[in-house]
């Protein structure tokens, strides 16, 4: 897991395909449209989109891997949190479904780490990093627009 500023993104990345993700990143703002977009073929995808942030406890919280791409979660507008923990702790009661490249997990007692996500900010999580999005950063619901982008695990940092 990498978390930063998206204007520190050349820090940890050196490849030129990350220039490219992290301008589209850096040029995403409140009336982005929603929906997904290409930005390298199948390689690097974008998706924006909304929701209302909700309780660990609510059955759509999900704590989910991926095999095939790396996600990188930055949020618009809005608020929320990220639960983070290591796959090698954790039970997988869903095994990888390829065509979703998801895996998910019994939720643990609590997360290894707890990100507030706020604008600005960037997570990137790799195949080794179980997460649980879309979480309260309060106690109360809130509307979130974010962005993951997904991008293909064979390409290099």
């Amino acid at each position: 897991m990498i978390v930063d500023h998206l204007n520190s993104w050349k820090k940890n990345f050196t490849a030129q395909i990350w220039e490219t993700i992290f301008a589209e990143l850096a040029a995403l703002h409140e009336n982005t449209p929603e929906g997904e977009k290409k930005i390298c073929g199948d390689d690097v995808i974008l998706k924006v989109f909304s929701y209302e942030t909700i309780h660990t406890e609510s059955n759509l919280a999900e704590m989910e891997s991926h095999r095939r791409y790396l996600d990188i979660h930055t949020t618009i507008t809005g608020v929320e949190r990220i639960d983070w923990h290591p796959v090698s702790f954790l039970e997988a009661i869903c095994p990888y479904e390829e065509k979703a490249d998801e895996i998910i997990y019994a939720k643990p007692d609590r997360a290894a780490a707890s990100l507030l996500m706020i604008p600005g900010l960037f997570a990137l999580f790799g195949p080794a990093d179980a997460h649980m999005p879309r979480l309260h950063a309060t106690d109360s619901t809130r509307i979130v627009k974010k962005a993951v982008m997904k991008i293909s695990s064979l390409i290099s940092f």
